[in-house]
């Protein structure tokens, strides 16, 4: 989600998508032009006007499609305890000044056509216009006290588009009568939708630890292989496979327990089903939105199951320090001796942090700090948070590969016995219970490895 810098981020870019369109074009023959950003009572007019595009934010909307996407919610305490997204429609109103006779509707002719043929803000788009090498000047727009910069708004979740609004003569008479200036040629467009979200932490309960026995889900179409000659087919296949690879679940094996978990964590092993999935050589590619290029493991198919296994670099391994933690993709890429390489369909999956090591706590008079030791390292740009109980701390940011964080966290929640700790990688928590098998001989149990003992009392209580 982008940051509350978006407003003035899609003005910026904005501006310098009509300061290249026009340049492209060249328009030499009206003379010199500068697009600007400001109210139109502050453009200078007269005789002497200069060429000039103006680009003026004159109202905002909610949009609708997003109006009912969570809301605001704060604990009995008053804490916040979600951050749900501020979604926004911005209005625009696009002016031509000319020097002489026709130069305004030139330059509003231009804009016009150059926004037509964009109506979308796309990511790369954006990221060219914010980055240092741009005509924008970026240090306008400066970083809030979390670390958010304007950049952000290539990373939001929604697409954002221009779309033109016609306005009435009775819309546009009221509209330069509120705002005091003199009427030069002018088109409305909207840009939607703008998406601002806080990242800080909020308060958040403990994990379940178990679900409801029988809780499966529902069942999908069988992609069995196809039957050998001259054998029955399968009655349960309601489908014939494809003859490409297709991916359809991912199980995680656990390098220390059998047991299952949401997340992947390092060492452990993935196991791929599908269909088509056999080959000479099966290589699984990963993606991360941090990762340059894909990241390949070598995968073992298992004919018998439809199977491929991928184990993922374990702690301590070297190759673990290119791979953040947080949200991948995996897809197969599988090649068979006289055949062209096929490459399947990308599933996501999660990859989490785990602590290599007991928190370590340094109490004093008036401080309390925990210092976690942790892989992978966490990389610079990575949201963490991290939670003791319920309780949610923020670490400063860092600013290289770092393993370990050491974080204050004065006025966590007094607790008698060992209070879980989580970390949390953008948006993944560690897992706090290492084996989740039900047993009436021995029931779930956060790991010892992820708990602290707070002293009693805290600093700076009586």
């Amino acid at each position: 989600m982008s940051s509350p810098l978006a407003v003035a981020a899609v003005s910026a870019v904005l501006k310098d998508l009509l300061n290249d369109g026009l340049i492209n074009n060249d328009l030499a023959a009206i003379g010199s032009f500068s697009v600007s950003c400001l109210p139109p009572d502050r453009v200078v007019t007269g005789d002497t006007e200069p060429n000039r595009l103006n680009l003026f934010m004159y109202q905002v909307t909610p949009n609708q499609g997003w109006a009912n996407v969570g809301l605001a919610s704060r604990t009995a305490s008053g804490e916040l305890a979600s951050n749900p997204p501020l979604a926004l429609d911005l209005h625009y109103l696009l002016t031509a000044y000319g020097q002489v006779d026709l130069n305004a509707e030139i330059l509003l002719g231009y804009a016009m056509e150059l926004l037509h043929v964009t109506p979308i803000l796309t990511r790369a788009a954006i990221r060219a216009s914010l980055s240092p090498l741009s005509t924008v000047n970026v240090a306008l727009i400066p970083k809030d006290p979390d670390g958010r910069t304007a950049l952000d708004l290539a990373d939001q979740i929604e697409a954002m588009k221009i779309t033109p609004k016609y306005l009435s003569a009775d819309e546009l008479s009221r509209m330069w009568t509120a705002m005091q200036a003199r009427y030069r040629p002018s088109m409305a467009y909207q840009v939607s939708t703008v998406l601002i979200q806080r990242t800080g932490p909020v308060k958040t309960p403990l994990p379940v630890l178990a679900r409801g026995t029988g809780d499966q889900g529902v069942a999908s179409a069988t992609l069995a292989p196809p039957a050998r000659d001259g054998a029955a087919p399968d009655p349960t296949a309601r489908f014939a496979p494809p003859a490409w690879p297709l991916v359809t679940s991912i199980a995680i094996v656990t390098a220390d327990a059998p047991a299952t978990r949401q997340s992947a964590e390092p060492g452990d092993t993935l196991v791929l089903g599908g269909a088509s999935l056999a080959g000479k050589t099966v290589t699984a590619s990963f993606s991360h939105a941090l990762v340059t290029g894909p990241l390949e493991l070598a995968g073992a198919a298992d004919s018998a199951s439809g199977t491929v296994k991928v184990a993922l670099p374990a702690a301590g391994d070297a190759a673990l320090a290119n791979w953040p933690a947080g949200n991948y993709t995996v897809s197969l890429r599988v090649e068979s001796d006289g055949q062209v390489p096929h490459v399947s369909n990308a599933l996501p999956f999660t990859l989490a942090p785990r602590l290599s090591a007991a928190p370590k706590l340094a109490a004093g008079a008036n401080s309390l700090a925990l210092t976690l030791a942790f892989a992978p390292p966490l990389w610079p740009g990575q949201l963490v948070n991290v939670y003791i109980g319920s309780d949610a701390f923020r670490p400063a940011a860092v600013t290289g590969k770092s393993g370990t964080l050491t974080l204050s966290i004065l006025g966590v929640t007094p607790a008698a016995g060992a209070v879980p700790v989580r970390l949390n990688i953008d948006g993944v928590d560690s897992q706090l219970v290492r084996d989740t098998r039900l047993s009436r001989d021995k029931p779930l149990a956060f790991d010892p490895q992820q708990t602290v003992n707070l002293p009693n009392p805290l600093p700076g209580q009586p």
